[in-house]
């Protein structure tokens, strides 16, 4: 009986070693990249934390992981076969972080390779981390697996520790959207902003602004309350805001930054997004009114041909230049006034000549 356990228990180890033969994981590299979270900028905290993880079990993955940060992890395979051992095909790598999104998994895939014997690869496996998560230590679990021209399978495996981290204060705008983002003759528009409280203290004095001179818009509220996400729901520990506004119609085209602006102690600023807004004019407004123009300008000249309204204007201011004209240009009325102009001559020569006989000597 003790001959079969033994056997039994070589065989598993046997087995367990040649799964394990030819494929290995040198190398492991963790980054997490804060640039998404303003706080931690304004902290002066660098962008990236790096960390090279020992590749042991139950290692530490050493870096500061706080929640809505994006963790990288870079692992180095290697196929340890030499000579004429075979090639290694479609092999990945798979991570697990256990529990971490509200009591589930999260798993990603890298994209799959060959290796030939000797040969090494180095992949990358992103995370994003929840925003809601809860400060502890989580396990992950990384596996790398292929399989050779036979289908015979290999994988190895490793076992690490994840700590997520949390500040005391820790408020972040967590998504602001713009509907529409470009406006032309219907000039309303909707901003809506979410916050929400990522750190482990609960907040009363939150204030959440909205702000563009150009546009006019000048929105604040503050003393907004926003429990501790480790336990709140999801409405207590958020906060959302709309804004429904309208450009002015003399407003010039262009493009206007819209400000989102979130405070801690309704002043201190804590996070800040930009929203761009822009404005073009009315094109299609103008191409409807240039027909119009244009059929007016069509009426006119078939009604009233330009050449007509000149004549009557010319008519009505020298009306009397016409008059004049017209009457020397009359047979009959130049005779008149030719005879009286003679009669007139004639009648001064006699006084003339009446007067000059009746002077006294």
């Amino acid at each position: 009986m003790k001959l079969i356990a033994f056997a039994f228990i070589f065989a598993l180890l046997l087995a367990s070693a040649s799964l394990a033969a030819g494929l290995q994981i040198t190398e492991i590299d963790a980054n997490v990249d804060y640039d998404e979270a303003y706080t931690y900028r304004v902290e002066d905290r660098d962008r990236i934390d790096s960390a090279s993880v020992p590749v042991a079990n139950n290692s530490k993955i050493d870096v500061d992981v706080l929640p809505g940060s994006n963790v990288t992890f870079t692992v180095r395979v290697e196929n340890t076969f030499t000579g004429e051992d075979p090639d290694l095909r479609g092999v990945f790598v798979t991570i697990t972080i256990e529990e971490i999104d509200d009591g589930g998994d999260l798993d990603e895939e890298s994209i799959d390779f060959d290796l030939e014997p000797g040969d090494d690869n180095r992949v990358d496996v992103k995370f994003a981390i929840p925003l809601d998560v809860d400060a502890g230590t989580y396990n992950v679990i990384l596996e790398a697996e292929g399989e050779d021209r036979n289908e015979t399978s290999f994988n190895t495996e490793l076992n690490l520790k994840l700590e997520v981290k949390k500040q005391s204060h820790d408020i972040r705008i967590t998504k602001v959207t713009l509907e529409p983002s470009v406006v032309e003759c219907d000039r309303k528009a909707k901003l809506t902003a979410e916050i929400a409280n990522a750190g482990s203290n609960p907040e009363n004095e939150v204030a959440l602004e909205f702000k563009a001179t150009s546009l006019g818009i000048n929105s604040y509220d503050k003393d907004i309350s926003l429990l501790s996400s480790d336990e709140a729901s999801e409405e207590e520990k958020t906060y959302t805001k709309t804004l429904n506004f309208e450009v002015p119609d003399f407003l010039k085209a262009g493009r206007f930054p819209i400000l989102v602006n979130l405070y801690w102690k309704n002043f201190i600023l804590f996070d800040q997004k930009t929203m761009d807004f822009v404005v073009k004019d009315c094109v299609s407004g103008a191409a409807k009114a240039e027909p119009k123009t244009e059929e007016g300008k069509e009426t006119v000249e078939v009604i009233q041909p330009e050449e007509e309204p000149e004549e009557q204007k010319e008519a009505q201011e020298q009306v009397t230049a016409t008059e004049e004209v017209s009457v020397l240009k009359s047979p009959a009325l130049l005779a008149i006034l030719l005879g009286g102009f003679a009669v007139i001559i004639i009648l001064v020569l006699v006084a003339f000549g009446y007067l000059k006989r009746a002077k006294p000597q």
